[in-house]
């Protein structure tokens, strides 16, 4: 609104700029038109005294006109018809008229014209000019200015009324007799000359009627009326009895007096049409700072409104992403990895928004939605470790069960003799010790001891073969020589537990006649860390699924919905992250899978194992079978790491062992070394017994179509 109001003010300035300069241009135009009046006044008693008065010579006048019309002509080019047609149209045919005024005054010398239409042409040219004064009216200049213009306008009809008067007169006087036709011409133009006067009268207000009673009077005008009377009485005379010198003389002082109130009503015109258009431009002025003021509050109270809205939720935008990407994940794992116990002072962190509007309540909400999460995940922690108490429980009851039945299946394997039956008590031993470790699984997967304890360190091929006795099927795993190295006494049972998983898993998903080969030899690169390598000759798995398992292996504490089926993933990597162990699958070139351990030096009792490291092309040539070991399997060579090609990283691929042998020779020392892992769970020994080689079907094997390790 404010826009639209400057903008009609601007075309107010601008309507009253194009009238300041029309008004402007009147006082050119009249000046001219009064010089044009003169000439044609002197040029009809020039014409009626047939050219030969002195006193009528029109040369005098003739000059003042050209002056007259120069100073128009100048003023003239000085305003903008561009948008005004028809001003543009008043002011060609002024300039036509004025063209042609030098043929007019040739007509005048030569006589090619008449009188009346000489004098009709200077009168046209007069009326050109004229119409000005309309075309002025047509412009908004105030209601001060209109009056002035309809007065102005009035007046200048009149003076040219009187001014025609005046010529017809001075032939009529010339000729001192009144013609065919002059008198009615005379008499009408009288008429037109007194009916302008009081058309002015009408149209003008106070002060310029004032103006022209107390201007326009006195002698001049009472000779003029004198002559006019005298010159219509003696219209019928043969001669009229009137001096055309006084009358001359009279009728142009009246119109000089005229001209004066003229020029005042046209000086007081263009005064008040600038002082009109210098307060349209200063309240255009003080519009356009109106306005740029009230853009500029508008413009500030905007910003400070948006401000109160965009600081909040800016704020609220940041600590919503700090608390959804950092402060509530990390809230999440604690409430995830922390006891129960432990949150019972935990609360939410609040957002940093201290508001009391819409936005404060979208912050409030969120809030409420943060302490929601943390409060259902305290309550999913709080139901995961009854969970894990219910398992613990459970196992520790069922191990309970378990170890009494291997107690007294040993008892009974002590004193049997049948080979058929002491096979049948075989197969019971191995499917308990089976059970007794799925039992410690479950206890592992509710993050409690597994109850095992050894208090010495153990050789590491000790602890391979206590793991291949917990085996199903034993018989398929060869053992690889092994370096010289003995595990510290808290890491022996994890590590038993850890490969027995994998060697379970490598012997389960392969082919029934396969064999599975377990390697162990120092790794290459300066970590010094042992290298256990478990290759099996299965289907192999896929690169996405093969990365799917590595990825479980890696982030083994947390439980996510797909690992239901793969348990002994969350196993063997719960075990392998507690003593620093890494562990990690790889593909085989030609067929199967290969399971690498990395144990660190810190699970190292000694440092014997630093003597069991040999070159890399020491160690490929025994891989080719180049350098095969005689020695029994079990005993430890000194070779270097098994396809170690890069330091501190997993081998992508590894080749396999020509010279591995079976773990057990025969079913006595399987049974010795499952007294030894019984002593590992139970904490109990027992002395290894006479046994006769097991039964052809007592070491069942599985062909499976798939091989979805662990």
């Amino acid at each position: 609104m404010a826009v639209v109001s400057l903008s009609h003010t601007i075309e107010d300035v601008d309507d009253h700029r194009h009238f300041s300069e029309m008004a402007r241009l009147q006082q050119p135009a009249l000046d001219l038109v009064r010089a044009l009046q003169d000439e044609r006044d002197v040029t009809a008693s020039f014409i009626a005294g047939r050219r030969k008065a002195a006193d009528t010579d029109p040369r005098q006048q003739r000059a003042a006109a050209d002056t007259a019309a120069a100073a128009y002509r100048a003023a003239a080019t000085e305003i903008d018809t561009t948008d005004d047609p028809q001003l543009r149209t008043v002011l060609m045919a002024i300039t036509r008229e004025l063209h042609g005024l030098p043929a007019l005054r040739a007509s005048v010398d030569t006589a090619n014209l008449t009188q009346s239409s000489i004098l009709a042409n200077y009168t046209t040219t007069i009326r050109r000019l004229m119409d000005l004064g309309p075309a002025l009216a047509s412009y908004n200049g105030g209601s001060k200015a209109a009056s002035r213009v309809r007065s102005l306008n009035a007046l200048s009809q009149a003076v040219e009324n009187t001014s025609q008067v005046r010529a017809s007169l001075n032939s009529i006087l010339t000729t001192r007799t009144f013609l065919v036709g002059d008198f009615p011409e005379f008499v009408g133009t009288v008429a037109r000359q007194q009916q302008s006067v009081r058309e002015f009268t009408t149209t003008a207000n106070k002060d310029q009627k004032s103006l022209y009673t107390d201007t326009v009077k006195g002698a001049p005008v009472s000779t003029v009326h004198a002559i006019q009377e005298r010159a219509a009485e003696q219209a019928q005379a043969p001669r009229i009895d009137v001096e055309p010198a006084a009358w001359h003389e009279a009728s142009s002082r009246k119109i000089t007096l005229m001209r004066q109130v003229e020029a005042e009503i046209l000086g007081d015109l263009v005064t008040v049409s600038s002082e009109a258009h210098a307060s349209r431009e200063r309240a255009a002025v003080w519009g356009a700072v109106g306005l740029a003021a009230a853009f500029a509050a508008t413009g500030w109270m905007v910003t400070a409104v948006v401000r109160s809205m965009t600081r909040p939720l800016g704020q609220l935008r940041i600590s919503a992403l700090e608390v959804a990407n950092e402060r509530l994940p990390e809230a999440l794992t604690r409430l995830r990895q922390a006891d129960v116990d432990d949150l019972g002072d935990y609360r939410a962190t609040p957002t940093d928004v201290a508001s009391t509007d819409e936005i404060g309540e979208v912050a409030d909400a969120f809030d409420a939605v943060q302490t929601a999460a943390v409060a259902l995940v305290r309550d999913q922690a709080a139901l995961r470790a009854h969970i894990n108490g219910m398992f613990i429980h459970l196992s520790r009851r069922n191990q309970q069960l378990v170890s009494k039945l291997l107690a007294e299946i040993g008892d009974l394997e002590q004193h049997e003799d049948d080979p058929d039956h002491l096979a049948r008590l075989f197969r019971l031993d191995h499917l308990a010790t089976q059970m007794l470790r799925t039992d410690e699984s479950l206890l592992v997967l509710a993050g409690s001891d597994t109850g095992r304890v050894w208090e010495q360190p153990m050789p590491l091929a000790e602890i391979m073969l206590a793991a291949s006795a917990e085996v199903e099927q034993y018989t398929r795993i060869d053992c690889r020589s092994t370096v010289p190295a003995d595990i510290a006494a808290d890491a022996v049972t994890d590590l038993v537990h850890l490969l027995a998983e994998l060697m379970e898993n490598a012997t389960d998903f392969s082919g029934v006649h396969s064999r599975v080969t377990v390697t162990c030899g120092a790794a290459s690169g300066p970590h010094k860390d042992l290298l256990v390598s478990i290759q099996d000759e299965g289907t192999g798995m896929t690169a996405e699924h093969l990365a799917l398992v590595n990825q479980r292996l890696a982030s083994a504490s947390s439980l996510d919905p797909g690992a239901g089926q793969s348990m002994g993933l969350i196993v063997v990597g719960r075990l392998a992250a507690k003593h620093g162990i890494q562990v990690r699958l790889a593909s085989l070139v030609q067929r199967g899978t290969t399971a690498l351990v990395r144990i660190p030096p810190s699970l190292l009792a000694t440092s014997r194992h630093n003597a069991g490291q040999v070159t890399d092309q020491q160690f490929h040539a025994s891989v080719d079978g180049h350098t095969a070991d005689p020695r029994p399997a079990w005993a430890p060579v000194r070779v270097s790491s098994p396809a170690v090609t890069h330091d501190d990283e997993f081998p992508h691929d590894t080749t396999r062992a020509t010279d591995a042998a079976p773990m057990f020779s025969s079913p006595q020392e399987w049974l010795t070394q499952r007294r030894f892992a019984r002593e590992l769970h139970t904490g109990e020994s027992s002395s290894p017994g006479e046994l006769p080689s097991p039964h052809p079907d007592s070491t069942p094997g599985t062909s499976p179509t798939t091989e979805e390790h662990l």
